[in-house]
C-alpha cells in the first residue's frame, strides 16, 4: 500500500482530535497546579505582611443602611 492511498475517515479524525485535546488539557490542567505550588511560599509571604500590615479582607457586600423617605400626608 502506498503513502499516498492512506486516507483517514472522519471518525479517525475525530477521535485522534479528541484524545489530543483531552491529552492537552490535563497536560496544561497538570502544569497549572505545578506552576501554582511553586509559588505558593510567595503568595503566603504576601498574606501574612497584608496581616501584619494591618490589611485585613474587605467586606463589599455588607448592608448599607438606607435613608427612608417620609412620606407627607396631606
Amino acid at each position: 500500500m502506498q503513502p499516498f492511498e492512506m486516507v483517514m475517515n472522519p471518525k479517525q479524525v475525530f477521535f485522534s482530535v479528541l484524545i489530543f485535546g483531552v491529552a492537552g488539557l490535563l497536560l496544561f490542567m497538570y502544569l497549572q497546579v505545578w506552576i501554582e505550588e511553586q509559588h505558593t511560599g510567595r503568595v503566603e509571604k504576601s498574606r501574612e505582611q497584608k496581616v501584619t500590615s494591618g490589611w485585613g479582607p474587605m467586606k463589599y457586600l455588607q448592608p448599607v443602611p438606607r435613608i427612608k423617605p417620609q412620606v407627607s400626608h396631606a
